[in-house]
Order: structure tokens, then C-alpha cells, then sequence
């Protein structure tokens, strides 16, 4: 699981322009969701990820690492904005449907359907999203 809040790590080795970074778990990540269901390391624990080295630190380098905003805001958009247009799609078309059928109700069943179908693509891209997106390190603090 990727951390989503800009977190400090140190530089353990550069491959290219690509860094693995060792991220120590901060008071941020004690009170955060993920880690109280246990998805992610609370603090104490390290978490070694990949990230881009756009910067270009070198090994022993302190950096912020974190989500890239473009791929934030295209999360975002897929977790809140699809199901909300597919709920809404679903009912449109369930309301005119019902008045060319005189069917009561169709409305609320081809919204949820609309909702349902929504969320199972956003949440599937979402994985994807996961997966082909790395984190970027953002900034160098200290230099070795």
C-alpha cells in the first residue's frame, strides 16, 4: 500500500530514475485508517517503496516522497465522481424507461444498477491505478 501523505524517507539505493526509499512510520500513520485495519506499518515499522527520482537523489539523501497531484485527482474522480454520474445515468434512464413502460419504481433500480456497475469499474481502474502509478519524490531535505 502506498502511503498518500507526503512522507520523509532516506535514499537506500538509485537505480536509473528510479530510488527505493525507506520510509519510517511517522504519528501520522498511527492515526491513520489504513494502518488501524491494518492495510499498511504503523509507526516504528519501516516501509522500503519505489519511487521516481525526478530530483535525482543520490543514496543516503533524506526526501519527501508522495503522490503525484495528477494521479491524486484522477483517484479522486474515480472513487467519487463515476459512481455519482453512473447512479445519476442509471436514474435517468430508469425515469424515462418507466414513463414509456408504466413501471413504478424502474428508477430506483436501474440507479442502484447504475451505482453498482459505476463503482465495480471505478474500483477496478482504481487497482490498476495502484499499480502502474509509483510514488515521485517531491523534494531533497538533506543531502549526504
Amino acid at each position: 500500500m502506498k502511503p498518500t501523505v507526503p512522507e520523509r524517507g532516506i535514499v537506500i539505493a538509485v537505480d536509473g530514475s528510479v530510488a527505493k526509499v525507506m520510509i519510517t512510520g511517522s504519528e501520522a500513520c498511527k492515526g491513520c485508517g489504513q494502518a488501524k485495519i491494518g492495510l499498511c506499518r504503523s509507526s516504528g515499522l519501516n516501509m522500503i517503496v519505489l519511487a521516481k527520482n525526478l530530483p535525482g537523489a543520490k543514496s543516503g539523501d533524506v526526501v519527501v516522497v508522495g503522490i503525484d497531484e495528477g494521479i491524486r485527482l484522477r483517484g479522486y474522480l474515480l472513487a467519487f465522481i463515476v459512481p455519482l454520474i453512473s447512479l445519476l445515468a442509471g436514474t435517468s434512464i430508469g425515469l424515462i424507461a418507466s414513463l414509456y413502460l408504466s413501471i413504478k419504481g424502474l428508477e430506483v433500480l436501474s440507479g442502484f444498477l447504475g451505482l453498482a456497475i459505476g463503482s465495480y469499474l471505478s474500483l477496478k481502474r482504481l487497482r490498476r491505478l495502484d499499480r502502474e502509478e509509483s510514488l515521485i519524490i517531491k523534494s531533497i531535505l538533506n543531502t549526504t
